[in-house]
C-alpha cells in the first residue's frame, strides 16, 4: 500500500546523560553512516541530526507517561531524496531497536508510528 500523504519527518526523543558525540557514534554503529558536522549523520538513506531538546527538564523527564517529551536530545530524521518509504521506515525501526538494546530511552514521534517497531516505543513506557 503506497503511503502517499505520509509526512516522513520523524523525531526521536532520546534521554541519556551521555555526551552528544557518543550518542551520534552509537547511532552510526546502529545504522551505518558517518558522523558529520554539527552532530549530523552522513547517511545514504536518511538525513539525521542530533539536537538538544529545548524542553529538556531534569525532573519532568522522569515522570511517566509523557516524560519523554522532556528528554535531553532530539534526533530529527528525514528521508534522503529518492529513497523508498519502506526502506526509510525499516531503517528507523532498526535504529530504535539498537538504541533500546543499548539501554537508551527512545520514543519516536511521527505520522508512521504504527509502522515502526513497538509502534515507536511509546507503549513500552507504560510497562
Amino acid at each position: 500500500m503506497p503511503h502517499h500523504n505520509l509526512n516522513l519527518f520523524c523525531k526521536i526523543y532520546l534521554d541519556t546523560d551521555l555526551d552528544r558525540a557518543i550518542v551520534l557514534s552509537d547511532i552510526s554503529r546502529a545504522i551505518g553512516g558517518q558522523p558529520g558536522p554539527y552532530s549530523s549523520l552522513v547517511h545514504g538513506i536518511c538525513d539525521l541530526d542530533v539536537i538538544r531538546n529545548d524542553d529538556f527538564n531534569e525532573q519532568k523527564r522522569k515522570v511517566l507517561p509523557d516524560g519523554f517529551l522532556f528528554s535531553k536530545y532530539l534526533i530529527e530524521i528525514e528521508p534522503s531524496k529518492g529513497i523508498r518509504t519502506e526502506t526509510y521506515i525499516t531503517t528507523i525501526s532498526r535504529l530504535l531497536e539498537r538504541l533500546w538494546e543499548r539501554g537508551y530511552k527512545a520514543v519516536a514521534s511521527c505520522d508512521f508510528e504504527e509502522l515502526l517497531l513497538n509502534k515507536g516505543g511509546y507503549n513500552q513506557l507504560q510497562e
